[in-house]
């Protein structure tokens, strides 16, 4: 990454974050900023804004020297007042008043019913031919069935058997005795 930046002509490096700003201004640049710093300036000039979040979120120190008797008092107060919700009191009393609208006025508004009502009536429909082709499903299957029972009675009246095959019914001849030609097997006598 660091070789393809510092390859781009014109230089995508700036000296000072004035300059930055003005290019974000003024060109197609985006401009990498310390949060606090981007916030401020977003405040005075309308035209800037933030894109995505933070990158990587760091804390501040105060710099004091090697075994300062100050180091644990000031860390106490810091740390009260952070507990005690100060800083960001003192935060929106130094920073507000922007000349710019809210953050919350300039996102996009959610979508409304005019405008997603068209997925309502396609699913409507696709419900409607649904339950129309589960009922012609069931009609054509009760039919079938009918029509299967009533050859299969059919069948059994004139001494064939009816029975399940492969594809579908199929009828199979009874073996005759020779002494009357009755089927075997038949009602009341057990099988020879």
């Amino acid at each position: 990454m660091w070789n393809y930046m510092q390859s781009k002509q014109p230089s995508v490096f700036v000296k000072s974050t004035e300059e930055g700003i003005a290019r974000v201004l003024n060109s197609r640049y985006a401009f990498l900023l310390e949060s606090t710093m981007n916030e401020y300036h977003r405040r005075l000039n309308c035209n800037l804004t933030q894109i995505g979040g933070l990158l990587d979120t760091k804390g501040y120190g105060i710099g004091m020297p090697l075994g300062s008797p100050f180091r644990d008092e000031i860390t106490l107060a810091i740390l009260q007042l952070q507990e005690n919700n100060r800083l960001e009191i003192l935060k929106r009393k130094w920073w507000e008043g922007s000349r710019c609208p809210k953050e919350e006025d300039r996102r996009a508004k959610g979508l409304g019913m005019e405008n997603i009502g068209g997925i309502f009536v396609v699913l409507i429909c696709g419900l409607i031919i649904a339950v129309f082709v589960a009922v012609m499903e069931f009609i054509w299957s009760t039919r079938r069935s009918a029509e299967s029972e009533e050859v299969r009675r059919l069948a059994e009246g004139v001494g064939l058997q009816w029975r399940p095959g492969r594809r579908g019914m199929k009828t199979v001849a009874l073996g005759a005795t020779l002494e009357g030609n009755r089927p075997r097997g038949g009602a009341g006598e057990p099988g020879r």
